[in-house]
């Protein structure tokens, strides 16, 4: 249990400034055997494909050429399917209906994300509302060819999280390094994580238009 201290340094509960609110209370321990497991899963990910890329590098080329393809599709064509439903169903009853199944997939990833990446040891179904929190206040006057366009107007923050997302791959390896030596790490390598993932969890949710307000260029909480 977070001590009442470590709950306000993570933000926690989630503020309510922007819509979409993502906190993590700060771990007083971590469990060492957790940290392994996940750091030999963090490591077969990123050591295999490499190996085996420097053995074929011509076909992991083309391998991730036509990986990132399929994620690109998917990311512009979803904003479509759901500007379709806009369209049909009208604002108010997209955010009613299709707006809770996307809000549940949305905190699942994330709360996913923040177990892989050693912000805590419970599991998703376990960390959300607890120590994970999610919050996501569906509203707006979404129009349809607004939610079309979500993937061109989140651009600058695509641009941006790809440019922080090289020191926040280096700070993985350290995680890993102090979550097994110590059971914890320092505080700013746990803040900047959340902050990361904060932006990201932002724009996630005006991507699948459960929000009409742009996110905002920002790690804090109060932003």
């Amino acid at each position: 249990m977070a001590t009442e201290k470590s709950e306000v340094a993570a933000g926690f509960p989630a503020s309510s400034v922007y819509p979409i609110c993502y906190s993590v209370v700060y771990p007083e321990k971590l469990s060492r055997r957790k940290a392994a497991q996940r750091a030999v899963g963090t490591l077969i990910t990123w050591i295999v494909p490499a190996g085996l890329g420097y053995i074929s590098a011509a076909f992991y080329f083309w391998l991730w050429v036509i990986l990132g393809s399929l994620i690109a599709f998917g990311v512009i064509i979803l904003p479509i399917i759901l500007a379709i439903r806009i369209r049909d169903k009208g604002p108010q009853r997209f955010l009613a209906e299709d707006g809770q199944s996307l809000t549940r997939y949305a905190e699942y990833a994330i709360a996913a994300a923040s177990f892989a990446l050693f912000l805590t040891d419970a599991p998703p179904r376990e960390s959300l509302g607890r120590s994970v929190m999610l919050e996501m206040k569906r509203g707006g006057e979404i129009g349809w060819r607004h939610a079309a366009i979500t993937p061109v107007l989140l651009l600058p923050h695509v641009l941006l999280l790809a440019l922080f997302a090289l020191p926040f791959m280096l700070l993985v390896p350290i995680k890993i390094l102090f979550a097994i030596a110590f059971e914890r790490y320092p505080p700013w390598v746990f803040g900047f994580t959340v902050g990361y993932l904060r932006w990201i969890a932002r724009a996630l949710g005006y991507w699948v238009s459960l929000t009409d307000r742009y996110p905002p260029f920002s790690f804090s909480e109060d932003a």
